[in-house]
């Protein structure tokens, strides 16, 4: 069950938790795709604005299902702003465990990383949706196979074998991108 029914202070402290507790990941997550803090926020900001219009459809008894729906939410928003400024800029499955590089890293170093950024984003890009999702929360966000199937409503089969054919897919893709 939604957050129908709930009166209009109800509503406001429910998406003040809301900001609370996700905004920073959400902003971790945008920052590791746009690579720019003012878009970043920008992205953070549309995607709150998703969810306080869809607020009774998120369901408040299930924090994992909330989770899931907010990280790919601001997955998608984040690539649909990268892509309307014309650039693709995520890091790589490998990059993304570490931590974003400061500042003072070396101009040919950021330079490299765009450059692998780019190539492994336009593959995700063309990528079906359902593999690219497993992907991204497996890799970037770190979830068990048994942790996505509960996300997702799927079996830990379904999940296993939906990554197996997301990284044969995203490996060809990238060999054939030059």
């Amino acid at each position: 069950m939604g957050q129908k029914g709930l009166g209009e202070k109800e509503l406001a402290l429910e998406m003040e938790r809301l900001y609370r507790e996700y905004r920073s990941p959400m902003f971790r997550i945008a920052l590791a795709i746009l690579r720019d803090e003012g878009l970043a926020e920008d992205a953070v900001q549309q995607s709150f604005l998703k969810i306080f219009q869809n607020l009774e459809k998120i369901d408040r008894s299930d924090c994992n299902k909330t989770k899931s729906f907010i990280v790919i939410l601001v997955k998608n928003t984040a690539i649909d702003l990268y892509r309307r400024r014309g650039r693709e800029n995520v890091i790589s499955f490998e990059d993304l465990e570490k931590p974003l590089p400061d500042r003072e890293t070396q101009p040919e170093d950021r330079a490299i990383a765009k450059l692998e950024g780019e190539k492994l984003s336009a593959c995700l890009a063309k990528m079906e949706d359902k593999y690219a999702n497993l992907l991204l929360l497996r890799y970037y966000h770190g979830y068990q196979n048994r942790e996505i199937a509960e996300l997702l409503g799927m079996s830990q089969a379904q999940v296993a074998m939906g990554i197996y054919r997301g990284k044969q897919r995203l490996g060809k893709m990238l060999q054939e991108t030059p």
